[in-house]
Order: structure tokens, then C-alpha cells, then sequence
């Protein structure tokens, strides 16, 4: 399964955005496609606080809009929200002790969706943000800025898949 962060959701929503066709398709290309893909509840909540906020972006959302295209992706019935679960604390500890020895500062935000991420096995991440390739157990892409990915070239299977679960929560 591959999780996608709020960059990526971004673009796909801001119509202005000169990356936002890029990114649109390939959002659509996975919601319409029949490989499960996920949704970390701390990347939603981060889309909603950046896209309606006036001073995050120019064209500030409202945010029953925001809450509309988040919707609009819940249709898909390959999509999976992520959110803490029985194992989220042995996540945490994991994540701590995975965490890139050379990161000197304290944890960022990203570290939220690194629990999650580690929580439900997710171990491919499509983002624009570089400063989640602290995080060694993932394999962070960038669609957008010449990384190119199709979910129809994704690689051979790398590692066991694990028990699928089909609460949205």
C-alpha cells in the first residue's frame, strides 16, 4: 500500500497551482484504481489547517470546500484512512529508535504521520516534502519534482504485505 502526504493533496486541490494537473491526475489514477492506497488521518487534518488558512496559501479554501475534496477521495473504495490503533505506542517506540541518527533537532510534525505510517506497515509514501526522508523505514517519492510515478510502474512486491484492514477509521 502506498500513503499520500498533504503536498501532494494540495496541488491536486489548488487549480492555480502550476503543479496542480500533475497532481490531480495522479490522485485520481490511484482512487480509481484497484490497489489500496491510504490516507493518514494527521495528513488530512494537516490539508485541512493549511489549504483554509488565509496566510498558508493564496486562494484560502472554506473549509466545508476542504472537507468536500477529502470526501470526494473517500469514495474510492481502494482508499484507507489511517489512525491510531491497539499498536500505535510499539509504533511510536519504533519510529523513535528508526529515526535518522543524524536529525539533531527535535521532532517535527511529520513524526505524527511516521507513527501511523509505521503503524499500519505503509512503507511507500508519495510527497513533496524532502524532509521526510529522515524517516529511513520509508520510501519517500516525489511525483511532482522529477520523480516520476504511475501506479501501473510501481516495483515488484519488496516484503511481505501485511493483514489488510478494512476499518476506515
Amino acid at each position: 500500500m502506498i500513503a499520500v502526504d498533504t503536498g501532494l493533496l494540495a496541488h491536486a486541490v489548488n487549480r492555480y497551482s502550476p503543479e496542480h494537473a500533475h497532481a490531480a491526475d495522479l490522485l485520481e489514477s490511484l482512487a480509481n484504481g484497484e490497489a489500496p492506497w491510504a490516507l493518514p488521518w494527521s495528513v488530512v487534518h494537516e490539508f485541512l489547517e493549511l489549504v483554509t488558512h488565509p496566510h498558508s496559501v493564496a486562494r484560502a479554501l472554506g473549509p466545508a470546500d476542504a472537507w468536500a475534496f477529502i470526501e470526494s477521495l473517500a469514495a474510492s473504495p481502494s482508499l484507507r484512512f489511517l489512525g491510531p490503533g491497539p499498536g500505535h505506542a510499539e509504533a511510536c517506540t519504533e519510529v523513535l529508535a528508526l529515526r535518522d541518527a543524524d536529525a539533531a533537532h527535535g521532532l517535527d510534525p511529520s513524526f505524527a504521520t511516521a507513527v501511523l505510517l509505521r503503524e499500519h506497515g505503509v512503507r511507500e509514501l508519495l510527497s513533496t516534502d524532502p524532509g521526510l526522508r529522515q524517516w529511513r523505514f520509508l520510501d519517500v517519492r516525489d511525483p511532482l519534482h522529477g520523480e516520476p510515478w504511475k501506479p501501473d510502474e510501481r516495483p515488484g512486491r519488496r516484503y511481505q504485505t501485511l493483514s489488510r484492514r478494512r476499518a476506515r477509521g
